[in-house]
């Protein structure tokens, strides 16, 4: 009797990962179609709050608008890949963070269709990690949050510097 309860038990954790994957790959997918809509706006209302304490809504907005308007730039076939639990984030992640965050990390592999001008116009297939956090992982309504870098944005802006 304690071998089929044992069994009940990692079926209930294998369903319960199964679950916890499927809401961290919708959620990725939902970032990238809104992104992919220029909606900005609902992108950083997922922002992790270590993020928005940096950048702010109108910053974070006309950043990506100005990428898409000045690149012409369309995503396009999203796929959302494997996940992976606590994955070695970037150093500049770690840094974003909170040395004591309770949250539960993800690194979501995607990938997509990118279509943009640099002098010509150039379509390619993009695969990378989005990261997110997760408040409360195996609870009824997890909050999970995107970790976006903001150093992007003074990297670009200083590549336009130079242009």
């Amino acid at each position: 009797m304690s071998a089929l309860f044992v069994w009940v038990l990692l079926t209930a954790a294998v369903q319960g990962s199964g679950q916890l994957e499927k809401s961290l790959q919708d959620f990725a997918a939902q970032i990238y179609s809104d992104y992919a809509a220029e909606s900005f706006e609902a992108v950083y209302a997922v922002m992790h709050p270590s993020v928005k304490a940096l950048v702010t809504e109108d910053e974070y907005t006309a950043f990506q608008q100005r990428q898409f308007s000045r690149l012409r730039l369309s995503i396009s076939d999203v796929e959302v890949r494997e996940v992976k639990h606590n994955p070695r984030l970037p150093a500049s992640l770690r840094a974003i963070l909170p040395a004591d965050a309770k949250e539960a990390v993800y690194g979501i592999e995607i990938s997509y269709q990118a279509s943009f001008v640099r002098g010509m116009r150039f379509t390619q297939r993009i695969s990378k990690t989005v990261y997110a956090a997760m408040l409360d992982p195996h609870g009824h309504e997890p909050t999970m949050y995107l970790l976006w870098d903001p150093k992007s944005m003074e990297e670009e802006e200083q590549g336009n510097d130079s242009d």
